[in-house]
């Protein structure tokens, strides 16, 4: 783009806006130098062709062009029948066949079906000017056929600006959807990962904190009998806070990463493998926790695999927090899911209530990778959460 054009193309537009809203303005400014040029070119050699009655009726045949975008089928019936007086007067029809074309023109481009009542007024149009055409010559000959040319050109012009108008306000419409639907997507997108993001701090924190509230109530009631184990609890609440530190600064430090950073993270996304280490923390913070396993271990797929854990930490999370005491946890490899259960005797006085949130989420998490999960005390009076998920999820999806 040279210097001179973003001039060229601000100056189309100031032209454009200008046009769009004083258009009666603009075409009357038009009729008065179409008419001048009009007026100043004779296109016959006898005088009869320029006289004051030929200028008058041109100056007003033209004046009506002032209000084709208000009426433009009124303008073209009038500039038709213009030619009429015309001929009788013996001026030449090609001054006045250019008002004929400019209003067929605007007809044409404003007419988007043709209906037999939109075809009235351009069909009499038509047929007076054949009719004029044909009266002032012998017959359709070369010079008749092309007063008829410039009105066809009108029509073809028109056309091809209507289709051109058509396409660019379709084209437009899509566009605006398109960004609406953008908008929309990213909208649903946000959401979801403010979802993603509440269920991943609340297995992180709530693991964590229940095992720092038990510990820190008992060294509370054992830090004047027992010095030993009030100490012993309170190395518990230290580890486990500190590992509650490090999940969330992990967590953080995934949020705060640019989009386009490309650094993959050292610390391994939490499955089947971390079990153990999960089951010992455990133990540690005082749940007395059986566990079982059967079943040929099959490798899971990653977002299986982080489920597991989840659901897994979870659920003795809340056997710790609401039970006894006492959990078990049993993990059932079959040939195409994972099954497993945690069950807990329930305290009969539990020292908190819960919110619920933690059963949705675990519930939540099940659905997306295509598992189903049940909650709810069993006719043992003890809880059941149990789990089935599929091991080959998102292969033939």
């Amino acid at each position: 783009m040279t210097a001179a054009e973003p001039a060229r193309v601000s100056a189309m537009g100031r032209i454009r806006a200008v046009t769009r809203r004083y258009p009666t303005i603009v075409d009357a400014l038009g009729v008065v130098v179409l008419y001048v040029i009009s007026a100043a070119d004779p296109a016959g050699d006898e005088p009869r062709t320029r006289t004051a009655a030929v200028l008058l009726l041109l100056a007003a045949d033209l004046a009506v062009l002032a209000a084709r975008r208000k009426w433009p089928k009124w303008t073209l019936a009038l500039t038709a029948l213009g030619t009429v007086p015309a001929l009788l007067l013996g001026a030449d029809l090609e001054p006045f066949l250019i008002p004929v074309a400019i209003a067929t023109y605007t007809v044409t481009v404003r007419t988007d079906r043709w209906t037999p009542r939109a075809l009235a007024a351009p069909v009499a149009s038509l047929a007076v000017l054949v009719g004029v055409i044909l009266a002032a010559g012998p017959g359709l000959t070369q010079e008749g056929l092309g007063r008829l040319a410039v009105t066809g050109l009108a029509i073809a012009v028109a056309v091809a600006v209507r289709n051109r108008r058509a396409y660019l306000a379709a084209f437009e419409e899509r566009a605006v959807r398109a960004e609406q639907t953008r908008e929309e997507e990213a909208r649903r997108r946000v959401v979801e990962e403010r979802l993603h993001i509440a269920r991943e701090l609340h297995d992180v924190v709530a693991h964590h904190i229940a095992v720092i509230n038990v510990q820190a109530s008992a060294a509370a009631q054992l830090v004047g009998s027992r010095p030993e184990a009030a100490a012993e609890a309170l190395e518990h609440v230290r580890r486990s806070s500190r590992a509650v530190l490090d999940e969330l600064r992990g967590l953080l430090g995934v949020l705060r990463r640019p989009e386009d950073a490309e650094e993959p993270s050292t610390q391994p996304m939490p499955g089947v493998a971390q079990l153990p280490s999960l089951i010992e923390a455990f133990r540690s913070s005082g749940l007395e926790l059986r566990c079982t396993f059967a079943g040929a271990t099959q490798p899971l797929p990653s977002t299986v695999d982080l489920v597991v854990y989840r659901v897994v930490q979870e659920a003795l999370t809340n056997a710790h927090r609401y039970g006894s005491g006492t959990a078990r946890l049993s993990l059932s490899y079959t040939a195409t899911s994972l099954v497993l259960e945690v069950v807990n005797p329930p305290a009969a006085e539990p020292r908190m209530r819960g919110s619920g949130l933690g059963l949705v989420g675990m519930k939540e998490r099940t659905a997306v990778v295509g598992g189903t999960l049940g909650t709810g005390l069993g006719p043992d009076g003890r809880f059941h959460v149990r789990a089935v998920l599929p091991i080959q999820w998102g292969e033939n999806s």
